[in-house]
């Protein structure tokens, strides 16, 4: 059984690491463990990206062999403008206008805020998607409507 049980992991793991991309991700892994030829090295590498907890650092910060996404918020003053503003900005964002919403265009350098207005209030559902919604996926979502 044991001999079976074997068998089948390792056909397991050489028909998946055949049709894997042998790249692990970006990371303090991938930076480390150059030499990834083998599945052995490529496990190497993406379990320490995974368990050193830096890739999400890297992919936020844009290192490690990282890129940081194309809709991605690095504005500190936007990100603590909704954190600390969710209740108000989802006011202005349900009625499409006000103050909290005028400023957190501004915040994000938006060119024409009336449409940036009446996209989320039309988009409101994807905004504020449930009632226990965090900031970070408020901004996550806003940048996504874009």
């Amino acid at each position: 059984m044991n001999k079976t049980l074997f068998i089948a992991a390792a056909t397991t793991i050489l028909v998946t690491a055949s049709f894997a991309n042998p790249n692990t991700g970006c990371g303090l892994g991938n930076e480390v463990i150059s030499n990834q030829d083998s599945v052995l090295m490529q496990v190497f590498a993406a379990t320490t990206n995974g368990t050193s907890g830096n890739q999400t650092f890297g992919i936020t910060s844009g290192t490690s062999g990282c890129a940081k996404p194309a809709k991605f918020v690095s504005n500190d003053r936007a990100n603590e403008f909704v954190a600390g503003n969710m209740d108000v900005l989802a006011l202005d964002i349900s009625n499409g206008q006000g103050e909290a919403l005028s400023t957190l265009a501004t915040l994000l350098n938006i060119s024409n805020p009336d449409t940036f207005a009446t996209v989320l209030q039309a988009n409101f559902d994807k905004i504020y998607t449930s009632s226990n919604v965090t900031s970070a996926n408020v901004i996550d979502n806003i940048v996504a409507l874009g």
